[in-house]
C-alpha cells in the first residue's frame, strides 16, 4: 500500500466534493475510498487506484479524483433519501399541536360515512393490467439502455449504477484442432462436452459445483455456443472455439465488483475443463458485435495471453484497433497463428508494462498459464490496451 497515494487521493476527492455540493470527510482504507458526513457513512471501491497514482499524469488524476467525488456523492444523496419520512436532525425540538378531541371525533365520523356512501355508488373497477409488449419490443428497449451505458462508460464513466439490460457476458475458450480431418462442429461439441462434464453447467445454470455464490443467481442463463462465425472460422482454419455465453442476473453479477473475482476464476477453471490454449472473458451489448468490458485474456505464455487480448479485444473494436492488411501480411496459418508469431519475442515483464499502463495486471491461472486480468471499474481499458499491444506486434492501425 503506497500512504503517499493514498493520501493524495484523499486531498484530491476532498477538493472535488465541493463541485458536486458535498461535504464530509474523506479517507482511503485499502482498496476503498469512505466519506462520512450527513447520514450513513459511503464506501466505493478504488480497484488499483492506489497502485496506479503514481503512473497517472495530472489531468487524469484530476479526472478520477472528479468521478470518485461524484460517485461518493450519489452514494451519499441515495443513503439520506433513505431516512424514514419526518425525520428530524439531532437536538430539534418535537412541535406538539393539540387538537380538540371532540373535533377530531366529528371529522373521522363524516369521512367514514362519506367514504361509505362513495363505494355504494360506485361500480367494480377492473384491476389495470400491464399492457404486454412483444419480444421484439423487448429486445428493442434492451438495445437502446445498453448503448445509452455504452456511450457513458466510453465517455469517461465507470459502470457505476448503471441499468445493465441488454448487457451479456462471454467466455471466449480457443484450442488447436487436433487434425484436420475433424469436423469444426464435432470439435466444438467437444469442448461444449468437456465443459458440462466438470460439473459446471446443467440445464443452462451454473452449478453449485462451479461456484456456490454465482450459482445462487436465479435468473442467470448461460449458453454454449460456437466460438467462431463462418468468416472468422476461415480467418483461423488451424483453432476451433467455443463461446459461454452469460446473460440475465449472470450479466449483472460480472460488473458487480464483488463477484468479479469469482467470475475470473470460473473462466480459467471453464479453460482448464475445456484443455484451452487461449481464452478471453469480456462483456458487450447482445445486439452489437463489439467486445467493450474486458476482464480476463489467458494464453500459456505471454504471446499467447497477447494474442488472445488483441485477438478478441482489438479486432472486435468499434474504432479499428488492429490492421487486418498488416495482420494477413504475418507469417502463420491463420490470424491467431500470426498473432502468436508476431509476439514471440514479448516476455511477461514486457507485456506487464504494456497493460499495466492501461490498468491491467498480470498473473498465473491454471496450469501455469499467463492470465491477463482489468478490474470492473476501468471498462474500456481492455480495449485501450488492446490497442498498445496490437501496435507492440505491428499490427496496430496507424503503425508506422
Amino acid at each position: 500500500m503506497d500512504d503517499l497515494s493514498a493520501r493524495e487521493i484523499e486531498a484530491a476527492v476532498q477538493e472535488a466534493l465541493g463541485l458536486f455540493g458535498t461535504s464530509g470527510s474523506v479517507t482511503v482504507q485499502g482498496r476503498q475510498i469512505a466519506l462520512r458526513g450527513r447520514g450513513a457513512p459511503v464506501v466505493i471501491d478504488l480497484e488499483q487506484l492506489v497502485e496506479q497514482w503514481p503512473l497517472l499524469p495530472q489531468d487524469l488524476r484530476a479526472r478520477k479524483a472528479s468521478d470518485l467525488a461524484r460517485r461518493l456523492a450519489q452514494a451519499q444523496r441515495a443513503v439520506t433519501s433513505l431516512a424514514p419520512p419526518g425525520a428530524r436532525a439531532p437536538g430539534r425540538p418535537v412541535r406538539h399541536v393539540v387538537i380538540p378531541v371532540v373535533a377530531v371525533a366529528v371529522v373521522l365520523v363524516g369521512a367514514l360515512v362519506a367514504v361509505r356512501l362513495l363505494r355504494s355508488r360506485e361500480e367494480p373497477v377492473a384491476s389495470p393490467v400491464a399492457p404486454e409488449t412483444t419480444a421484439a419490443e423487448d429486445a428493442a428497449r434492451n438495445a437502446r439502455t445498453c448503448e445509452a451505458a455504452r456511450k457513458r462508460i466510453y465517455s469517461g464513466a465507470s459502470m457505476g449504477p448503471f441499468d445493465l439490460a441488454g448487457w451479456v457476458a462471454e467466455l471466449w475458450l480457443a484450442t488447436p484442432r487436433g487434425g484436420a480431418a475433424q469436423a469444426a462442429a464435432g470439435q466444438e461439441a467437444v469442448i461444449a462436452d468437456a465443459v458440462g462434464l466438470g460439473g459446471l453447467i446443467a440445464d443452462g445454470k451454473l452449478t453449485a459445483g462451479a461456484d456456490a455464490e454465482l450459482a445462487a443467481v436465479t435468473d442467470g442463463l448461460v449458453e454454449i455456443l460456437p466460438g467462431f462465425d463462418a468468416e472468422e472460422a476461415g480467418r483461423s482454419p488451424s483453432w476451433r472455439a467455443v463461446i459461454a455465453r452469460f446473460s440475465g442476473g449472470y450479466a449483472r453479477a460480472y460488473f458487480d465488483p464483488a463477484l468479479r473475482a469469482r467470475f475470473v476464476a470460473l473462466a480459467d477453471r471453464m479453460a482448464d475443463g475445456a484443455s484451452a490454449e487461449l481464452g478471453a472473458l469480456y462483456a458487450r451489448c447482445a445486439h452489437l458485435p463489439y467486445h467493450d468490458a474486458g476482464a480476463w485474456f489467458r494464453g500459456p505464455d505471454p504471446a499467447a495471453a497477447a494474442a488472445a487480448l488483441v485477438y478478441a479485444s482489438g479486432l472486435f473494436a468499434e474504432l479499428p484497433a488492429v490492421d487486418r492488411a498488416a495482420l494477413a501480411a504475418l507469417k502463420g496459418a491463420g490470424q491467431i497463428d500470426a498473432l502468436r508469431s508476431a509476439g514471440a519475442s514479448l516476455d511477461g515483464a514486457s507485456l506487464g508494462k504494456l497493460v499495466g499502463a492501461h490498468g491491467g495486471g498480470i498473473t498465473r491461472g491454471g496450469a501455469g498459464a499467463v492470465v491477463v486480468t482489468f478490474p470492473v471499474g476501468g471498462p474500456t481499458r481492455a480495449t485501450s490496451a488492446s490497442r498498445i499491444v496490437a501496435r507492440k506486434l505491428k499490427v496496430g492501425v496507424g503503425q508506422d
